[in-house]
């Protein structure tokens, strides 16, 4: 099925006319026209409180998905664009954007996709249909018809016949490779089309890979191949590895024999002839055996024969060249130019270059010609002349254009050695900034031989740094180059240790010197390109510092230095880096955003599950730190004094002492007193505007509809009896009525439900009972307090035991019970002591006993009137009471369950069966397992296996699962395998066919699924993917649905449209229509100044574009403005 695509819905929710859509604070997109409600119905306002839209609508969506929002008016949805015009009438049942052109529309109870001009694209009668590109004014769309995918485009197009399982786009592409190719799946192999819909491919491979625009590497049983565009297989599948060496070169491996592919020809010119291959240019590529070098073109020919020490770059098709250590210069097919009797000869430099035999010096030209013999001590080239020393003595040569000596020299003779090569005149091409490897001075040199790299000099040849290095790394402009050795140096976040695998030292450019010891398991060397004047490290102790351009330490032994803003960085000398799962309070950000930057290469040490999830998921976090600030030459500028500071913006930053956080400038100076529970800039505000919010935890309660039944500004809410609710304010219990009017005062220190017009009351240590209208009926008398029932409540005074009262505060019921509950339909459960053992039984109103106490125990009687008795064994016995105190089975069980749909699951030493409300054994107990009854069915397990079972206790699905959850709304999640999920009906037949990891839930329509990462998502019958990830979800009740974004609680309809935006810290199921929500305290704003803009005393606060806020307080919604004037005041 495609991945990766914008979903379309498979269904319209019956609950989409209550939705309300809110902005989300979390939009990146600015925009000019603003939801508002007035009169219960929404309009559009611009940026100055204008309407521009009547509030005409039921609802006005957010203007997210490509600048559109949903209206919807008398029960029919279209689309508003940014400018406020209906783009899509609202006369459809259910729309969706799709991208900028196309949206589907839903259309009696049929889903279709039109664009923004009403003409349709791809007709009804299809089951699926998801965006799969939206690129350069192409769209491109996967469709699904008879359970197979296909694909069409913005016109209507067919691309590709329906004829795959699976279409999405190819996500293994670089950067630099244009084009878009599309995966297809079939019996869980892939294939691979072009945007035209040519198959280069056929679904054949288990992973593919585009290199660039005609070549794609697949693989098959673990082994590499590759076709061109035309879908040619240039490669067979034989290789284990394939890597980049240069721009027009492969290296491929097969059974560790190395091959060399061409990108030249787009075809294989060696096999396995080789040790290995190296970088050279463009055109060639340095291939080794028996240790020595030589040169592979593009043909795969041998420019050069393995029989050197060392071959660098010189003009064009000439080279120098070591042979058992002497230099000459080599042309292609080894032809001499220059025999192999110098002790050196140095890089080109203007078309000349220096030759040194027996420590004596001559210069030779581009053409491979020695123009000036080896009789000079020291010769230096300036362009178009040549200054030779010997000793004391100078001689001047001139050389013309063709870097030939001139004619006439009037400083003395010279000679010149010519070595014929034809008459054509030659164009240098090689110069000294060509070789990434050749500095001004020096060149770095790799010898086949260590296997490693070496410095040498450039006016003599000598070696200045012995090849000792693994790698090298030429920053030319940094004046640079970094030099790595292999280590094994292990260092340990937390339980979890990680192996740095390279250590580094700097070698200054211009001096050759190794001035900074190989130390380093990381430079920020980017600090360096940014001007400053020192750059980041870290030590192979783990510790981190500073180093400047000459190598010398600034500073070291800190713990963490953050990135430097406006002059400053976060540092911490005391503590330690460490790792967790959890994202602490004061984290650093993702483990791996930390590793990966470093130069050296981190790989873990252990694979035991805590350290790959630490190595997934992980955190850095810093253990004991003190924080402060510190400037560009380490200088402490801000003292450690933080438990924690965040990197500076805009010139100030944000600190947290304890728990509290607060806001400095560079300077050190307090702009905002470390007294906000959250602080932090508002996105799309150019950091000039800060969120704040202080904590102070409050209750309410919703409907389903978003709507608060109870204002947000309770401690915490109750229980709803008799229609009262219970609330807590300032440390007192009250209650409310149905329209949140507070009609008993919270003056109470613990309260129970009304029952019968009358709750029980505690003040201090004493219980009474008031009326609904809070007026005390019964003096608080009691030391214990129950519900009133059938004129009764048990009670206690003064002695140990309990009796029951009448409503006129009279002993009904003597004191003589050591436990009394209330009373239910004339029976009340009370325990005694009997002999040394407690005993429960049943008494009537006059307390008389039904059944006389001689019960281990007596649950709460069930809606049908029985209750599950205890009747003593070991182990316990489990029988059925009746309120007449009559036992109705003739049975006893080890368990018995509640009943459901009539039945209820027990279990005997066999297994598990049914009883009926009669108590009959109707179902017998031959199960393994098994669960309660839901829309008729109960899944059951024999043999290891799971189906379900109708209620007469017949097979409707065999025992066929691993793994089967209850129906809901007649479907069934089942599983095959440890995870792979599908969905059934009623009669067993897939509605989704197992192959979904993770499904938790189905309900009202969506399917709740956990990924891999932790991250939440919905799912439609049709196993589509449904609109965005959450931190955390609930699943679906009542056509909403509970998730969380960014530790914020918020409410989604079976759309994913937000009914209440993440705004609340929790919110609870619902239940008869409410729920419970908290919100964790207030919000206000600052400015970069420390002046508090609007104070901290609103629920939800977000940036809406404009400069422009949006607010709300309950059900209100408003904007204001940067300066915190009202634009549009709080309406609801």
């Amino acid at each position: 099925m495609p991945t990766k695509k914008t979903p379309v819905p498979a269904s319209f929710p019956s609950i989409f006319a209550a939705f309300l859509l809110l902005l989300s604070p979390y939009s990146h997109r600015a925009q000019s026209l603003y939801p508002i409600k007035k009169d219960k119905k929404w309009g559009l306002i611009d940026s100055d409180g204008r309407i521009v839209k009547p509030p005409v609508y039921d609802a006005i969506g957010e203007f997210k998905a490509y600048g559109c929002a949903v209206i919807q008016r008398n029960g029919r949805v279209g689309m508003l664009d940014s400018k406020g015009a209906e783009v899509v009438p609202a006369r459809y049942d259910d729309v969706k954007v799709l991208d900028s052109m196309l949206v589907s529309v839903m259309e009696k109870g049929k889903w279709k996709v039109v664009n923004f001009q009403g003409e349709t694209v791809l007709k009804a009668g299809y089951e699926r249909v998801e965006v799969l590109a939206s690129k350069a004014g192409r769209s491109f769309l996967a469709f699904r018809t008879d359970k197979k995918w296909g694909i069409v485009d913005e016109k209507g197009r067919l691309v590709a016949k329906p004829r795959f399982d699976e279409i999405s786009i190819l996500q293994n592409v670089p950067k630099n490779v244009g084009g878009l190719y599309f995966q297809t799946k079939k019996e869980g192999l892939l294939g691979l089309l072009l945007s035209t819909g040519k198959e280069i491919l056929k679904p054949s491979a288990d992973e593919i890979w585009a290199y660039n625009n005609n070549l794609f590497f697949f693989k098959k049983n673990l082994l590499w191949g590759a076709a061109d565009r035309q879908g040619k297989e240039v490669l067979p599948p034989l290789y284990t590895h394939f890597s980049r060496i240069s721009g027009k070169f492969i290296k491929l491996l097969r059974n560790n024999q190395p091959s060399l592919f061409s990108l030249v020809y787009n075809k294989l010119v060696t096999t396995g002839s080789y040790e290995a291959f190296y970088p050279f240019s463009d055109e060639y590529v340095l291939c080794k055996k028996n240790r020595l070098l030589g040169l592979v073109d593009h043909c795969g020919s041998l420019v050069l024969s393995p029989r050197y020490n060392e071959i660098q770059a010189y003009d064009g098709d000439l080279f120098r060249a070591n042979k058992d250590g002497r230099w000459g210069i080599v042309t292609l097919d080894d032809l001499n130019i220059i025999p192999f009797g110098f002790d050196y000869i140095a890089p080109m430099k203007d078309g000349l270059c220096v030759v040194i035999k027996n420590k004596r010096l001559g210069i030779a030209n581009h053409r491979g010609e020695v123009v000036v013999g080896t009789d000079f001590d020291r010769i230096v080239l300036e362009g178009d002349q040549a200054k030779a020393y010997r000793g004391k003595k100078l001689t001047l040569f001139n050389f013309n254009k063709e870097r030939r000596l001139e004619e006439e020299n009037r400083f003395g003779r010279h000679f010149t050695i010519k070595i014929k090569r034809g008459a054509q005149a030659r164009i240098p091409r090689w110069a000294t900034s060509d070789s990434p490897y050749q500095l001004e001075k020096f060149e770095w040199f790799y010898s086949p031989k260590k296997d490693k790299w070496g410095l040498r000099r450039l006016d003599n040849g000598e070696v200045q740094i012995e090849p000792s290095f693994h790698e090298v790394r030429v920053e030319k402009e940094l004046g640079l180059t970094l030099v790595g050795i292999e280590t094994k140096q292990e260092i340990d976040f937390d339980r979890t240790s990680y192996r740095f695998e390279m250590a580094y030292g700097l070698v200054q450019n211009d001096t050759g010197l190794l001035v900074h010891e190989v130390n380093l398991f990381d430079v920020r060397l980017g600090d360096f390109d940014r001007g400053l004047p020192a750059a980041r490290c870290i030590f192979t102790n783990g510790k981190q510092g500073l180093v400047n351009r000459i190598g010398k330490v600034v500073c070291k032994d800190f713990a963490f230095i953050g990135n430097y803003r406006n002059g400053v960085a976060r540092a911490s000398l005391k503590g330690k880096l460490s790792a967790s799962l959890k994202g602490r309070p004061f984290n650093l950000g993702k483990l791996q955003n930390y590793f990966a930057p470093l130069l050296s290469p981190v790989t873990l040490t252990d694979y035991t599950r805590h350290d790959r999830n630490i190595d997934r998921f992980g955190h850095l976090s810093c253990e004991g730190c003190q924080w402060g600030y510190v400037d560009t030459l380490g200088q402490v500028v801000i003292a450690p004094q933080y438990d924690f500071a965040r990197d500076f913006v805009n010139n100030v930053g944000i600190v947290a002492q304890g728990k509290k956080w607060g806001m400095l400038n560079s300077k050190g100076k307090t702009l905002l007193r470390c007294e906000f529970d959250e602080l932090g800039f508002i996105d799309q505000t150019g950091n000039e505007v800060l969120h704040i919010f202080k904590k102070q935890e409050k209750y309410g309660l919703i409907d389903t509809l978003g709507r608060l039944a109870i204002g947000v500004q309770y401690d915490d809410i109750g229980f709803f009896s008799e229609g009262r609710l219970a609330v807590k304010k300032y440390g007192h219990w009250g209650y409310v009525d149905p329209n949140g009017l507070e009609v008993v005062p919270c003056r109470f220190n613990e309260v129970k439900p009304f029952s019968e017009g009358l709750a029980a009351v505690r003040i201090g240590i004493k219980w009474g009972y008031i009326n609904k209208n809070g007026e005390e009926e019964l003096g608080f008398q009691f030391s214990k307090a129950g519900n009133f029932h059938d004129g009764l409540a048990p009670a206690k005074r003064e002695g140990p035991r309990f009796g029951y009262i009448d409503k006129a505060g009279k002993w009904a019921i003597a004191p003589q019970f050591l436990r009394a509950s209330d009373f239910d339909r004339g029976a009340a459960r009370v325990m005694v002591m009997q002999g040394s053992s407690y005993r429960t039984g049943l008494i009537d109103a006059q307390g008389g006993f039904i059944a006389r106490p001689k019960y281990a125990s007596i649950s709460a009687f069930d809606q049908h009137g029985l209750a599950v008795v205890g009747i003593g064994g070991n182990p316990m016995r489990y029988t059925l009471l009746n309120l007449k105190g009559q036992a109705i089975t003739s049975q006893s069980f080890r368990s018995i369950e509640a009943f459901s749909e009539g039945l209820a699951r027990v279990r005997k030493k066999d297994g598990f069966g049914y009883l009926d409300l009669n108590g009959q054994l109707v179902i017998p107990a031959r199960y393994s397992k098994a669960s309660d009854f839901s829309d008729g069915r109960a899944a059951v397990w024999e043999k290891g296996r799971c189906g379900f079972i109708n209620t007469k206790g017949h097979y409707v699905v065999a025992p066929s699962f691993s793994r089967c959850m209850d129906f809901k709304d007649g479907k069934a999640i089942v599983f095959k395998g440890n995870q792979r999920a599908g969905l059934i009906d009623l009669d067993g037949n897939f509605v989704i066919e197992p192959g979904i990891n993770r499904l938790l839930d189905f309900n009202n329509g969506r399917g709740l699924v956990r990924d891999e990462h932790y991250k939440f998502y919905f799912i439609t019958e049709e196993a589509r993917f449904h609109d965005g990830f959450y931190d955390k979800a609930g699943e679906f009740r009542h056509g909403v649905a509970v998730v969380q974004v960014d530790g914020r609680w918020a409410i989604i309809n079976q759309q994913g449209i937000e009914v209440i935006p993440p705004k609340y810290d929790k919110i609870e199921q619902f239940e008869n229509g409410f729920a419970k929500v908290r919100i964790k305290g207030f919000n206000g704003l600052s400015n970069t100044k420390g002046e508090v803009i609007v104070q901290p005393d609103y629920e939800y606060i977000s940036y809406a574009g404009e400069g422009l806020f949006r607010v709300e307080q309950g059900d209100k919604v408003g904007y204001f403005d940067m300066e915190g004037k009202w634009v549009w005041g709080l309406q609801e």
